[in-house]
Parts: C-alpha cells; sequence; structure tokens
C-alpha cells in the first residue's frame, strides 16, 4: 500500500502559542463533538485518540480523569489542512475557527464522563 505523500505532512506543533490541545480517547471524543455540535473547533484523531483546541492558557482548566491537556511547552503533532482521512493522524473534524470554547468542552468533557 502507497500512502499518499499528502498524507505523511505532519508538524511538530507547540502548544501554548496559538492554542492548547487536550486529548481524550477516540470513543470519548466522539460523544464530545456530538454534544458540542457547532461550537465544536478543528479537532485531529489517530485511531486511538481525539485532540480539540482551546485558546492558549485555557487548557489548565480541563484536566480530569482520561483528560490530558497539552500547554505551553509540550508539543502535539499536527496533519497538514488537507489531511482528512487515516492513515495516521489526520482531521476528523475541520472548522474555520480552529479553537472550541473552553467552557463548551469542559460542559461536554462532563456530561460524557460522568
Amino acid at each position: 500500500m502507497t500512502i499518499p505523500s499528502a498524507q505523511m505532512r505532519l508538524t511538530l506543533a507547540q502548544a501554548g502559542d496559538r492554542w492548547d490541545a487536550v486529548r481524550v480517547s477516540t470513543n470519548v471524543g466522539t460523544q464530545v463533538m456530538k454534544k458540542l455540535g457547532g461550537a465544536c473547533g478543528g479537532v485531529v484523531a489517530d485511531g486511538r485518540s481525539m485532540w480539540f483546541f482551546v485558546y492558549p492558557g485555557e487548557g489548565h482548566g480541563l484536566d480530569m480523569p482520561g483528560v490530558t491537556s497539552y500547554l505551553r511547552g509540550d508539543h502535539v503533532l499536527i496533519p497538514a489542512d488537507k489531511v482528512t482521512t487515516p492513515p495516521g493522524p489526520h482531521w476528523t473534524r475541520t472548522a474555520a475557527q480552529r479553537c472550541t470554547p473552553a467552557t463548551r468542552l469542559l460542559d461536554a468533557l462532563r456530561q460524557v464522563l460522568r
């Protein structure tokens, strides 16, 4: 199987500059996306986990069991904008606004994880 070169384009990006990232399992992430609806920003998935993005500094209040926040100094692999299918990290949801409002994400996470 040949993987198209566009799908191999990943950037190791630092959190805390343009966004903080929030990682959850794919099962949790899928439910959170449904709860967020149109308020959901861009989401990266890799088959095991999903990453949501919030504005810099807003990831601090989102730590809870099953949730990992990536803050200033942490790094996340980000696929090229056009990579929207597996294999590997891809945008499972693209949005004009990359960040999800942190308060909405927190509410959705609490509903799913309770």
